[in-house]
């Protein structure tokens, strides 16, 4: 059996999660660079998503902990400082899978020193097409659910 039209082929997931994590390691650095000293982010996971037609996304999370010999680090600052990263980062090229267009923190709870971070980055995805047209993502606008019942 040929799996090789129904499957993501390795090369382009490979190729999609280097991007995705170079963009959510730009977002970890500023995260960390707009918190008080004393707080270390570290970026935990960077997961890239395609849904049915244009929908593109990063799901992105960070620890903030507070840092080695800083007890009285505030982690709450980096809950304010993911909004304005997001506003730096938004416009943001990540290569060969599109741009990002805007963000939220998705979620965030208490972990042991600090707080981690879950943010969804939407991707505009005519931005950028990918170098070889045999690896294009699925860019099929879904059917409307009326005509799927017929």
């Amino acid at each position: 059996m040929n799996y090789s039209k129904e499957l993501i082929p390795l090369f382009l997931v490979s190729h999609i999660h280097h991007a995705g994590r170079h963009a959510a390691e730009h977002i970890a650095t500023l995260v960390d660079s707009l918190t008080l000293p004393g707080v270390d982010v570290r970026l935990i996971s960077a997961d890239a998503y395609q849904g049915r037609g244009p929908a593109r996304w990063l799901d992105v999370e960070l620890y903030a902990t507070k840092g080695h010999g800083y007890p009285d680090a505030d982690t709450a600052d980096a809950l304010d400082a993911v909004a304005l990263a997001l506003d730096v980062i938004t416009g943001h090229e990540v290569k060969g899978f599109g741009s990002v267009s805007g963000g939220a923190l998705a979620a965030s709870h208490a972990i042991r020193e600090g707080l981690a971070l879950s943010l969804r980055l939407d991707v505009d995805a005519d931005a950028q097409s990918l170098p070889d047209s045999r690896f294009r993502l699925d860019d099929r606008v879904p059917r409307p659910v009326e005509e799927m019942a017929a």
